[in-house]
């Protein structure tokens, strides 16, 4: 097995304030989404811009079955391209900058929001 080097990816991860519900999160992030399908850098540089936040809808929580610590953070966004500058000259775009400036001062806070350059490997 080796790391995928044909595309790579930038991970977020955050936790959202608390005052925002799982129905807020619906009502809202569609809009969010339309206008980052919109901006040009991102249709160019990006192949890949996925968003998943935490939903846990069974009785016991995925941490507590496996023995873990609940997590704090609640929203990963996973960016994949096909090198880092070009997922880099996206996510430091000013037209991107302005969305998620919109974004983080509504849902989340700089604190509370990690992103990291990856490459990853393909298990299954």
């Amino acid at each position: 097995m080796s790391l995928n080097t044909d595309t790579v990816r930038a991970i977020g991860i955050f936790k959202t304030r608390q005052e925002y519900t799982t129905a807020e999160i619906d009502k809202n992030l569609p809009a969010v989404i339309e206008h980052i399908k919109k901006i040009p850098v991102v249709q160019s540089n990006l192949t890949k811009y996925e968003v998943s936040y935490k939903a846990e809808k069974l009785p016991k929580t995925l941490a507590s079955e496996l023995g873990l610590k609940e997590t704090e953070f609640t929203t990963v966004v996973i960016v994949e391209g096909k090198s880092h500058e070009k997922i880099r000259e996206a996510l430091t775009h000013p037209d991107y900058l302005a969305v998620i400036k919109g974004s983080l001062d509504q849902v989340t806070t700089i604190e509370d929001f990690h992103f990291f350059s990856a490459e990853f490997a393909t298990i299954i």
